[in-house]
């Protein structure tokens, strides 16, 4: 998640160049700076309740692990998928587009730690800043509540089927603004991340994960999505206005601009 946020923000500092101006530049290096760290921060909360996941649950069956498989295979398709994107001069604007898909993974962050109980998601909250934080299991429904950097009350609650989905809804001083669900298919997996900034602009994320195969779709400006059910067909986030596929060594997609994305994906060095 570092690469793909270094990668967003570097973009972002280039279009704040192009304008040249030095306090819009300085504000950019500042935001970027600071995202980047809570990224790593994140990265290492994440690596933590992957290997508590898999010590309490070798076979996979807690929340934890199921969320935390989610999220390793879509990493790893959209980090492709970036990297395509951001190195074609045709798209390279486009990769702005997944700086929400990328910061979703910090808003979700404790369900990687539903069912490893208060201590481990206490510990890992608080690399992010936050504090007060408080768990609750009942049965296969998760809580998890607590102040975050900016002193907001947030919560965010999951209810999982076994080996099957996660659902979580969050909010932030008693008011709504997320809902994730994440679907195990036959094959691999569909999700989606619906987000309401403080604005009240309203932005969701499909996802469809296929090994190392993967169709990101993004919609702005949406009321909150009718629930997945788990028999979406693979593409299904291409109904989107804008989307965005990595198939093989092929990218295909739709800016939000409306024009026709098809090009071959090479990787850049340090992606091997």
């Amino acid at each position: 998640m570092r690469k793909l946020l270094s990668l967003a923000l570097s973009l972002m500092m280039v279009a704040f160049v192009f304008t040249g101006c030095a306090k819009a530049k300085d504000a950019a290096q500042g935001v970027a700076e600071q995202a980047v760290e809570s990224a790593e921060k994140s990265e290492e909360a994440e690596a933590g309740a992957a290997e508590e996941a898999q010590q309490s649950a070798p076979d996979g069956g807690t929340a934890s692990a199921f969320y935390s498989a989610y999220m390793e295979a879509k990493s790893d398709v959209l980090t492709r998928l970036m990297d395509g994107i951001g190195n074609n001069p045709d798209t390279m604007m486009s990769a702005f587009s997944f700086l929400g898909i990328s910061m979703s993974d910090l808003y979700l962050l404790p369900a990687l730690y539903f069912g490893l109980g208060e201590s481990s998601v206490a510990t890992a909250l608080a690399m992010m800043g936050a504090k007060d934080v408080t768990y609750n299991e009942q049965g296969n429904q998760y809580t998890v509540a607590y102040k975050n950097s900016e002193d907001k009350e947030s919560s965010l609650t999951g209810t999982y089927d076994k080996g099957k989905s996660l659902v979580a809804v969050g909010s932030t001083n008693g008011k709504e603004d997320v809902f994730a669900e994440t679907y195990r298919t036959a094959f691999g997996y569909v999700g989606q991340f619906y987000f309401i900034a403080e604005d009240g602009t309203a932005t969701l994320y499909q996802v469809s994960i296929s090994g190392t195969d993967g169709v990101f779709g993004v919609l702005t400006g949406v009321d909150r999505p009718a629930a997945l059910t788990g028999s979406e067909a693979a593409d299904f986030p291409k109904a989107a206005k804008e989307w965005y596929a990595i198939t093989g060594n092929t990218i295909t997609g739709m800016t939000a601009e409306g024009k026709s994305v098809n090009f071959a994906y090479v990787p850049s060095e340090n992606e091997g």
